[in-house]
């Protein structure tokens, strides 16, 4: 395994995961590891050098950016061979003033889906925040592990409008899909030792599972959902899928296919885990029913989020568990500390039995298919026919192909070039990407739409 003596100062204005980042391309680069060696795995060196996972997963995906090490089933990474003449002195290939995966060159940030500045109304949910202090002898506990019982049942009657029908006592609230994902680990595993994830699919899901030591199988995705044929050869019980709006492609699964995964859940006793990361934001036609309201065998794991319709810093997801392992997890519940803050569970409570959390969603709403539409039209006016963009009416992002000859690593390093940040569609991959014209995703939230114009144009130059 590849270690090394590990120094990071905490006290340097070099982010902790540039530091990471540079010891172990030392030790590449002073051979003083072979090809085929294992790094450290996440959890691991997380725990020993006391940083969070993410730092080091930034550290590693810089890594095998650059191609230094290669990123293996099971979440484990190893070291890539390098011809000798392509090893030279770091300073040669990075310099101070230009950081690849740093923020502090980013103008415009294409690849993230947070929220437009002017997307949230803090005077108001100050006023919320306020009204839940009220309770001082409420604030003094630890809380309920499921979460707070008001939220509970305000999630309950918001979800119904998914077609999910269920009680409070299945809702359990977490900061975050990771966090609750992590959860869902430990219950499974008692069961399952291997998971089927949409390729592509989802990144930061599959790294938990992988950290939780499931083996992750790729199935491949059509263009009316997961290849069922192939999920069913692999004879995988356990699935992670978003039917609704499917990322990254936005393909929906049509409700032949539904029916069959749920017969298919049935009859062998597989889990279904649905993420319906960003249902509020479908901008033409009815919302697409959750997969989870035609389930009757409580054979689906419903994962929702409040992160597209409220700030992300205010850290509030949610799922919903079948009844059978809703008494797994009771069973635990003592493990199971409850992470997010009492004061905003209830503040989130409140804001959404006076109606609040609907209006937020139509002004979103509104404000979104209004930034879609601009952001599209834009798109072709500047690309014409060097880029295709397909958008589905729905989500905050689109696909755009590129008819370029720029591999996408290139497209990535000339985008931040001229202060754009861009997610190449084969981030999202875990087994060998597609051979065909280069895709990127690009997210239209954060970017004001009074300077998108001027920010695809960036793209443009950066590209041609």
């Amino acid at each position: 395994m590849v270690t090394g003596l590990i120094l990071l100062d905490s006290f340097s204005k070099e982010p902790l995961y540039m530091q990471l980042y540079r010891h172990f391309k030392s030790e590449i680069e002073q051979n003083k590891c072979n090809a085929g060696d294992k790094l450290p795995s996440i959890r691991w060196l997380a725990n020993n050098l006391s940083v969070s996972k993410i730092t080091v997963e930034k550290a590693y995906q810089q890594l095998v950016s650059e191609g230094y090490v290669s990123s293996r089933s099971r979440s484990r990474y190893v070291v890539n061979k390098l011809e000798e003449a392509a090893i030279r002195p770091y300073t040669a290939l990075v310099s101070k003033e230009y950081e690849p995966f740093g923020q502090r060159n980013v103008r415009y940030d294409f690849a993230s889906g947070e929220m437009d500045s002017d997307g949230f109304d803090f005077s108001l949910w100050k006023r919320y925040i306020n009204k839940a202090f009220l309770d001082k002898n409420r604030l003094m506990g630890y809380g309920n592990s499921k979460g707070e019982e008001e939220l509970r049942r305000e999630i309950v009657n918001y979800i119904r409008s998914r077609g999910v029908y269920c009680h409070r006592e299945q809702i359990v609230v977490g900061p975050g899909v990771q966090n609750l994902l992590n959860i869902l680990c430990s219950i499974l595993q008692v069961e399952h030792n291997s998971i089927a994830f949409e390729e592509p699919g989802f990144t930061n899901g599959r790294r938990v599972w992988a950290d939780w030591g499931f083996t992750i199988v790729p199935v491949r995705m059509r263009q009316d959902g997961i290849d069922t044929d192939e999920l069913i050869r692999s004879g995988v019980k356990l699935v992670y899928l978003t039917p609704s709006h499917q990322f990254p492609t936005g393909y929906v699964m049509p409700i032949g296919k539904r029916t069959r995964l749920l017969k298919w859940a049935q009859q062998t006793g597989a889990v279904i885990i649905e993420d319906d990361y960003d249902s509020e934001f479908r901008y033409f036609g009815r919302p697409i029913p959750a997969l989870k309201g035609l389930d009757n065998e409580g054979s689906v794991v419903y994962l929702g989020s409040f992160s597209k319709v409220i700030p992300p810093s205010i850290r509030l997801s949610y799922m919903v568990l079948p009844d059978q392992l809703r008494e797994r997890y009771e069973q635990n519940s003592p493990l199971y500390n409850q992470a997010v803050s009492t004061i905003e569970q209830l503040a989130l409570a409140q804001y959404m039995a006076d109606g609040q959390l609907e209006r937020q969603i139509r002004r979103l709403r509104k404000l979104y298919c209004e930034k879609q539409l601009l952001f599209m039209e834009t798109i072709k006016r500047i690309f014409g026919s060097r880029a295709d963009v397909k958008g589905t009416g729905s989500g905050l992002h689109i696909v755009l192909t590129v008819k370029s000859a720029l591999s996408p690593r290139e497209m990535f390093l000339k985008a931040m070039e001229q202060g754009c940040r861009i997610a190449p569609i084969q981030n999202y991959y875990l087994a060998a990407v597609p051979e065909n014209l280069p895709q990127v995703i690009l997210y239209f939230s954060k970017i004001p739409s009074g300077e998108m114009e001027t920010a695809i144009k960036l793209l443009k130059d950066a590209w041609f």
